[in-house]
């Protein structure tokens, strides 16, 4: 019969049920809500079971319980008064509807689709749509948690699909780099990462500095310092080459230079404003400041303001966009052993190589080679875009090589037969969308202690440094040392490179120390001074480049860990452990531990298992709590050399270079400080991903077609990396028997530039007889046209060449020692 009383009509949230004759008021939602089975008792039982395990599933499918973060039910609360139904509640709803099938489709759908493309053929935007319309309807029942979540995802999967801020835009102004590095990040933190900004924080320091701590001196000669003499010095058990901290002294140069002068005032849309260089006024350290900007932009080559850029460019060609021939912005790394300056010398010809060759192709139309027919103000803006393109060019080069040939040294990827590397500048698709990426960077002090690599320096780097510091302290009593004696060396120094502060860059000179490396015993000197430039042309010769590179790749660097620091840095180590624990406040190495989920150590034979530095570190402060960030980080054990751990870096350091491997995280607390997630592989993934011009800016667009198909990697080209590319193009007349052209045939000996080469042939042995045999361990005379060299061991052989397999069967037969399968194999001294 007809249900008429007003007085029990159903409220907000209830619902009347007919069975059997009889209306009854149920709650929407309860187990009553279900479709209309009430005359079987398994209804019942299915009803009791569903009420047990509707709380629990609450918990189970929602964040914060019964109202969590997916559903919102706060908030829907306010528009809908029924109680929300439960996960068993969807899951019988879609078995008597018959979705099941369709229902598991999509879901395979889906999981097969998890970062790829959509393939909009199979309409799984569609299937959602349609699953979400039939279970989430709500005219007869509450909001179900499990379905809001999936619509919650399927919202935050559209909405990712575009940044949100969009992270480029049209402005001309923001097409190209600035001279400083701001408006890398166009989402709101304009000044984020340029130069002369804060230092960020990673760690906030909260253990208290205990009383009695040992001064950076004490803790120097206990934990840090080298023994003297050629037996204290260590190889590095990888074999790492020094060219590889030459390389890296170029990542440190770009990306750190804390202020010791007077603050450089910065306000956005003008020049920065810096004092003459001294101590700081007021007694106020200005170290908190970074004086270069966060990104991976050659800011050594190019100079960190529109002045020191204006300085290297060539006005004489003006529209052509080069820089004066092998010149480069910072006097900084003159003062330091000469591979970083010859790398630096390798990246203005490449810059140069680029603008010469975009301007030649002009895909655009939109330059003139003919500069006569241009005005003054159409030569300037020619100029300017030529010079950005190039810029562009030459700093993904250099991301690059980082990419590349740098971590293969770091994770020791060529002790394997693979061509893989890392590269972060990839669209990450997954399923609740897209890696964040072009959000900008900024450098932390922590990241700063972790890069201070002084235990690496090779064997004839040291004597080159002692050599240059004995002019200001002939006595080479390195206890002595003081500031005063660093500055005067660093100014005979200037003097002898004609880099003096204010100095014009196209004078600069290079500083000589060339060596020999025996079988045994230390590298031996075969000729110091400088090198000077060609009177005409103001360019190196090719063949002082070449050897610098030549030299520093023989040569293997030193190891980490406690006591490899050379005695003649202790001064540079000291000031560095003044500024940490006085001007910065780092905090402690456990606190750093604890930061990237490491266990913290307990006893010092946690932090080095070596007794008598356990010892003396448990003497200078007393607890393993206390061990500050800097000399815990730089003393502490390293691992040994194995696939995945190639530069054999301290643990801590170690897991800190994968630590930020995929986060990025950067908010601003005040103005002074920019507090973000970040340790080492920060510079190597989040720095590169971080920026807008690696990334999102990186287009053809930018680049040209041209130059952006000219830094993509090739990997059908096996172990043939970028820097054996721009060393071929600009040192090409010298380093040619070791750069041939990229060919997977020919492996040469730069093609694993970091590693010293004879380690570097033993690991091609060991994976291939066919790669150890293409590698060039030393440069071989030219060969005859038609002939082809072949080496083996000490003896070099010459083949016919041949069109066939022959060639092939014949190498085999060499290695294996055949002699039956070379009738046609001539002695070298036939024809040389």
């Amino acid at each position: 019969m007809p249900y008429k009383n007003q007085a029990n009509q159903p409220k907000p949230g209830e619902a009347l049920i007919q069975s059997a004759g009889y209306t009854h008021v149920s709650q929407i939602g309860s187990a009553a809500d279900l479709p209309t089975l009430s005359n079987f008792p398994l209804w019942r039982k299915i009803a009791q079971t569903e009420e047990t395990l509707g709380t629990v599933s609450n918990y189970l499918f929602a964040r914060g319980g019964q109202h969590g973060d997916y559903s919102n039910y706060e908030d829907s609360a306010l528009t809908d008064p029924k109680p929300p139904t439960s996960l068993i509640y969807l899951i019988i709803q879609q078995i008597l509807a018959g979705t099941v099938p369709s229902n598991l489709v999509l879901t395979k759908n889906i999981l097969t689709s998890i970062g790829n493309p959509f393939n909009d053929r199979n309409f799984q935007l569609e299937q959602v749509v349609a699953f979400l319309a039939r279970t989430g309807r709500k005219r007869h029942q509450g909001p179900n948690k499990f379905v809001n979540a999936i619509q919650g995802q399927f919202i935050n999967l559209l909405w990712t699909d575009l940044p949100h801020p969009p992270t480029t835009n049209l402005d001309p102004k923001h097409r190209f780099r600035t001279p400083d590095g701001r408006d890398n990040n166009l989402t709101g933190l304009p000044m984020l990462g340029a130069a002369n900004q804060p230092y960020s924080r990673s760690v906030k320091p909260v253990h208290p500095v205990p009383a009695g701590m040992a001064e950076p001196e004490e803790i120097f000669d206990a934990i840090l310092r080298r023994p003297s003499g050629f037996e204290g010095f260590t190889p590095h058990p990888a074999q790492v080459s020094s060219l590889f901290f030459g390389f890296a002294n170029l990542i440190i140069h770009d990306l750190f230079w804390s202020n010791n002068g007077p603050e450089v005032k910065t306000c956005d849309g003008s020049e920065s404003k810096e004092g003459s260089e001294g101590a700081p006024t007021g007694g106020t350290s200005n170290q908190w400041q970074n004086k270069t900007s966060s990104y991976a932009s050659l800011d050594p080559l190019y100079g960190t303001n529109a002045k020191e850029q204006w300085q290297i460019r060539d006005k004489s060609q003006l529209g052509r966009g080069l820089l004066h021939n092998d010149t480069f912005s910072s006097n900084r790394l003159l003062l330091m052993p000469p591979s970083s300056s010859a790398l630096l010398v390798l990246f203005s010809r490449n810059h140069n190589r680029a603008a010469r060759k975009v301007l030649e192709l002009n895909e655009r139309g939109a330059w003139q080679s003919d500069l006569s027919q241009l005005t003054p103000e159409q030569l300037q803006q020619q100029d300017d875009e030529i010079f950005g393109t190039a810029r562009h060019i030459n700093c993904a080069y250099y991301a690059g090589i980082i990419l590349s040939d740098y971590l293969q040294a770091i994770l020791n990827t060529t002790q394997v037969d693979s061509n893989w590397a890392l590269d972060p500048r990839a669209p990450i698709k997954n399923l609740l969308g897209s890696t964040p990426k072009a959000t900008g960077n900024s450098v932390s002090v922590e990241f700063n202690v972790l890069y201070r690599w002084h235990s690496a320096v090779s064997w004839s780097q040291t004597q080159w440094m002692e050599d240059k510091f004995s002019k200001a302290l002939p006595s080479r009593n390195w206890d002595e040392m003081t500031g005063a004696h660093l500055a005067k060396a660093s100014a005979l120094l200037q003097k002898e490179l004609n880099a003096e502060a204010g100095s014009d860059p196209r004078n600069w000179k290079l500083s000589k120390y060339e060596t020999s490396v025996p079988e045994e015993g230390p590298p031996e000197l075969t000729s110091e001074g400088v090198y000077e430039r060609d009177a005409e042309s103001g360019k190196f010769r090719d063949e002082d480049i070449a050897r610098i590179l030549r030299d520093s790749t023989n040569e293997v660097a030193g190891t980490f860990g406690a006591r490899h620091v050379p005695a003649a840095m202790k001064w540079i180590e000291c000031q560095g452990m003044r500024t940490a624990r006085d001007v910065w406040k780092l905090c402690t190495l456990n606190e750093f531990r604890e930061f990237i989920g490491l266990k913290k150590h307990d006893t010092f034979e946690q932090w080095n298992s070596d007794p008598s530095v356990a010892s003396a570190m448990a003497d200078l402060v007393g607890h393993p709590a206390n061990i500050p960030l800097h000399v815990g980080l730089n003393g502490e054990e390293s691992k040994k050399p194995t696939v995945g751990s190639g530069v054999c870096l301290p643990y801590t350091i170690s897991r800190a270079i994968l630590s930020d491997a995929s986060k990025h995280s950067l908010s601003v607390s005040n103005p002074n400080e920019v507090v973000s997630d970040d340790s080492l592989l920060r510079y190597k993934v989040s720095l590169v991903r971080g920026d807008r011009f690696f990334t999102d800016s990186a287009s053809a667009d930018v680049m040209t077609d041209w130059g952006l198909n000219e830094v993509q990697p090739d990997p059908q080209n096996d172990r043939i990396n970028m820097f054996t590319t721009i060393s071929h193009y600009s040192v090409n007349r010298f380093l040619s028997p070791f750069l041939t052209l990229p060919s997977a045939d020919n492996i040469d000996f730069f093609s694993v530039p970091f590693v010293v080469p004879k380690h570097s042939y033993s690991n091609m042995q060991r994976i291939g007889f066919q790669k150890a045999l293409n590698y060039s361990l030393n440069p071989p005379p030219p060969s005859n046209v038609g002939f082809e060299q072949v080496q083996n061991g000490g003896k070099t052989m010459v083949c016919e060449m041949s069109d066939t397999s022959e060639v092939e069967v014949q190498r085999m037969g060499l290695i294996f020692g055949l002699a039956s399968l070379f009738a046609n194999l001539l002695d070298s001294s036939v024809l040389w």
